[in-house]
């Protein structure tokens, strides 16, 4: 399977990494929350279904995107972010070992809370540049995001650091949110 980063991901002002004037294109420009956009959007149904949180190794452009060596053993977290039983959006969490004490250290235990929750909660938190790629079921992350929810089209993703400890969130746009979206600007 091709790795979904390696020659697609692009920074979001670039014209050939977004898609057309439309709804979407708010949603990965989006530079705060995208868990308070979903809830917003999704009101009281909005749930976090957790697909698999454990011990492992990054694929190779996370690890890139990270700045960290082969040999790391990283906190993976791989989400579902719903509207009642309807997956959105697919998130994946890679976080190296060494970043999982501080603030940090709660990640291990988040369950059913949203990541976004403390990433935009009462820590200072710096964001690195989104960058966006139009997302191909055939490709490593594609499979991921369509095996847990719906055919993915587009993905996102940024480094984060809080107390200088860095996080890669990488959220995946699920076919039923864009025609959420297209329902909600007719």
């Amino acid at each position: 399977m091709s790795e979904p980063g390696l020659r697609n991901w692009r920074p979001r002002g670039v014209p050939s990494a977004r898609p057309g004037n439309g709804p979407l294109r708010d949603w990965l420009d989006e530079p705060g929350s995208l868990t308070r956009r979903l809830r917003a959007l999704a009101g009281e149904a909005f749930r976090v279904r957790v697909m698999d949180e454990r011990w492992g190794r990054a694929w190779p452009d996370e690890r890139r995107r990270l700045g960290r060596p082969v040999h790391e053993w990283f906190w993976l977290r791989e989400v579902l972010l719903c509207q009642a039983d309807r997956p959105l959006v697919y998130a994946r969490s890679v976080i190296p070992g060494t970043s999982l004490r501080g603030p940090l250290r709660r990640i291990r235990s988040l369950g059913r809370q949203p990541l976004g929750a403390l990433l935009f909660g009462r820590y200072p938190v710096v964001r690195g540049t989104i960058e966006v790629a139009p997302l191909k079921a055939s490709s490593r992350l594609g499979a991921r995001a369509a095996a847990h929810g719906d055919t993915p089209r587009w993905a996102r993703r940024s480094v984060f650091r809080i107390a200088g400890r860095p996080l890669l969130v990488t959220e995946v746009f699920l076919q039923p949110l864009l025609e959420e979206l297209s329902h909600a600007s007719d």
